[in-house]
């Protein structure tokens, strides 16, 4: 494979090593604008996977703990403050990185969307 995807398997174990999850969201993120085949995203995924991330899985109780955590602190923020906290607010509030803000608050609108 190209050293472009390696750049982006690197990225992606090292933002996610602390949760040992990545959702597909997370791997658009850090592809960003790069031209990037089927092919190619399935070998991210692949060597995800034989680091012991979980990819696309479904929530566990670790990660509804942090979408909690983050949801509470722009709850708080957002009281504190008189308007939408920002990601980064959220980040520094929470003690998440911006990139698990997002994801939390994601998942937080599609649950609501149901």
């Amino acid at each position: 494979m190209r050293n472009a995807i390696d750049l982006i398997v690197q990225e992606l174990l090292r933002r996610h090593r602390p949760t040992g999850r990545v959702d597909l969201n997370d791997i658009a993120e850090v592809v960003g604008h790069r031209a990037v085949s089927y092919e190619e995203v399935e070998y991210i995924v692949d060597r995800l996977e034989a680091e012991g991330f979980r990819v696309a899985e479904p929530l566990d109780e670790d990660d509804i703990a942090v979408l909690r955590a983050v949801l509470v602190s722009a709850r708080e923020l957002a009281a504190r403050l008189g308007r939408k906290p920002t990601v980064v607010e959220i980040s520094q509030a929470s003690g998440h990185a911006p990139h698990t803000v997002r994801r939390a608050m994601e998942q937080a609108g599609r649950a609501r969307a149901r």
